[in-house]
């Protein structure tokens, strides 16, 4: 596969972004290390960002779903959260570091900017990617979270003045784009002009296809049912990532470098030309077999180089699970089955989601206990044995739909031959 084929400088803006998102808990370490009240402060500002989030991601779904434009991808919208992204890291800079009374306020503040800003930054960035088909998202997508996660390597490497000023370098870059494209003739202008424009046209057919909550929470359903084992590692990828912080040889984060080599593993996928359809293959071939591995490893005594080697390899499989959820919601919305927006403010609010409650269970005795290997082990192997599952139902489910439809032939020419 040829990536220079497609290439725009404007897809490596979105390393910045994903490098500096607070959904994403190893994005706010350098705060969290770096700042002297971060520690007093940095509960309240994670609890009020994830439920803005969350609030603001279905608010923006059932919204959109109920009108026949794309509201939420026009200048004022785009612009604003640019705004409220930048604007809410700098509030939370200033409070973490200078704290007093009023840092409670400016924290709960800069949550609440975040939240939104996020938000919408994230719908814009994925409505730009929704030209983008599997194999393409799938490439680029790799590429960009592995080298998120190379800069976040590098931040927590430098002293915190650097690494803050190259921060918010990140920041900006990250958030000004959409709102350039915005300005200057839409998301879908410029680069992804040609591949994209045929979503708006599409899109108000999908917004006059719903017509309240009922049919909101239908569609809803309808997606679920298409991503649900994308979806699910995704928010497992989440999960894992805010539960707890792993060092490799207590250098390293594990969760940081495992989204590294699964950036690395997934790559190669892309030029599969003669495996097709492809994401087929990836979750009913390979998916399956990676987890089986993991299961057998995770099977060893306490100690043994198995089990250690599987307590790595986890993260590097949960971040490969990430980057291929991400890439399959870029396929379904360059397919035009669902509006974007729709897409991508679901995917925040269950995003956020599913981190704060990594963060709350990181808290609880259960996963305290031998830093939380035990349960952690268990909320694994619960998903491996589920991705397992999942293929072997659809196996059975196409058999017995098989053998349903050719019993139906077989009562028709039965029938046809008595009537003779």
């Amino acid at each position: 596969m040829r990536f220079t084929q497609d290439f725009r400088a404007e897809y490596l803006l979105v390393v910045a972004f994903f490098a500096t998102m607070p959904l994403y808990s190893p994005n706010m370490v350098l705060f969290h290390d770096g700042m002297p009240f971060a520690d007093e402060l940095m509960p309240l500002f994670v609890n009020v960002l994830m439920a803005s989030s969350i609030l603001a991601g279905v608010a923006v779904a059932w919204i959109s779903s109920r009108r026949r434009d794309l509201l939420f991808l026009r200048v004022p919208w785009v612009v604003a959260g640019c705004v409220l992204y930048v604007g809410g890291f700098a509030l939370a800079t200033v409070a973490f570091g200078l704290g007093g009374s009023a840092a409670t306020v400016a924290v709960a503040c800069a949550g609440v900017a975040l939240g939104a800003g996020t938000l919408e930054l994230a719908v814009a960035w994925g409505a730009m990617l929704s030209g983008l088909d599997l194999r393409h998202a799938l490439g680029w997508v790799a590429v960009a979270m592995g080298c998120a996660s190379l800069l976040q390597l590098l931040l927590a490497s430098v002293q915190v003045g650097v690494g803050l000023a190259v921060f918010f370098l990140l920041v900006l870059l990250g958030a000004v784009l959409p709102a350039v494209r915005a300005v200057r003739g839409g998301i879908f202008s410029g680069a992804w002009g040609e591949q994209a424009a045929p979503l708006v046209s599409r899109d108000d057919d999908f917004y006059g296809s719903l017509g309240g909550p009922t049919s909101f929470l239908a569609t809803v359903r309808q997606m679920a049912q298409v991503l649900i084992v994308p979806f699910a590692g995704l928010l497992m990828f989440a999960f894992m990532m805010g539960v707890r912080k792993f060092f490799v040889l207590d250098v390293v984060s594990a969760e940081v470098l495992g989204v590294v080599v699964g950036a690395a593993l997934v790559l190669p996928l892309c030029s599969l030309r003669r495996v097709k359809p492809l994401l087929p293959f990836i979750y009913q071939v390979l998916v399956p077999v990676f987890a089986l591995a993991l299961i057998i490893c995770n099977s060893f005594y306490r100690g043994t180089f198995p089990l250690l080697i599987a307590a790595y390899a986890s993260y590097v499989f949960y971040g490969a699970m990430g980057i291929l959820a991400l890439a399959s919601l870029c396929a379904m919305a360059h397919a035009r089955e669902f509006s974007p927006v729709l897409i991508y403010s679901l995917t925040v609010a269950c995003f956020a989601a599913a981190s704060w409650l990594g963060i709350f269970c990181g808290t609880l005795p259960p996963f305290d206990a031998d830093n939380g290997g035990p349960s952690l082990l268990v909320v694994s192997t619960c998903y491996f044995a589920f991705l397992l599952a999942v293929p072997l139902f659809g196996a059975w489910h196409r058999e017995r739909a098989g053998a349903g439809a050719s019993l139906l032939a077989d009562g028709r020419a039965a029938g046809g031959a008595a009537a003779e």
